[in-house]
């Protein structure tokens, strides 16, 4: 396998020399296809050895399935989080004062007085009265997966007297 990968490696590095990209990944892309390459001369060899055995001896591989289970993390759910402004109609009563003129004499002199009052001004600001916190918690849980597995088994039948052995 090592001839497979390290040959793969060479050609990886030569094809990203010559193709100006990044020698590393033009490694780990050859080795991995070297890799790839020995994985499927396996599998083609020992194809060919099931069907070449001699006609005294033959064997059988029996196969049965494996579970791999794997898990992926997607996007079930999205929270949408913003401040809503509530308006509120606020009565308030502040106490004013206001200067009013009194003449007590019954002179005819004209005077002339300024009045003063207060008057309500009304200014807005906000103000911070809470502050709300938002994080994300992992929270763990146990699923059961279920699924059929096939299995072969050997099955023999005989047609006449045959002497059967059974080696484990």
């Amino acid at each position: 396998m090592v001839k497979y990968v390290v040959t793969g490696a060479i050609i990886g590095y030569i094809i990203a020399w010559i193709l100006n990209v990044p020698v590393s990944g033009g490694l780990v892309l050859g080795a991995a296809v070297g890799g790839m390459s020995y994985t499927f001369q396996l599998n083609r060899k020992s194809s060919r050895e099931e069907t070449l055995e001699s006609d005294d001896d033959k064997k059988m591989q029996l196969k049965e399935e494996q579970l791999h289970v794997r898990k992926n993390r997607v996007q079930t759910n999205e929270v949408d989080i913003r401040k809503d402004v509530i308006e509120e109609q606020k009565t308030f009563s502040i106490p004013v004062r206001r200067e009013e003129m009194v003449i007590e004499s019954g002179d005819e002199e004209e005077f002339r007085i300024p009045l003063k009052e207060e008057q309500i001004e009304i200014n807005k600001e906000p103000v911070k009265i809470n502050d709300v916190s938002v994080s994300k918690r992992q929270k763990n849980e146990v699923e059961q997966v279920t699924d059929t597995l096939k299995k072969e088994k050997a099955a023999i039948k005989t047609d006449g007297k045959v002497d059967i052995q059974e080696h484990k």
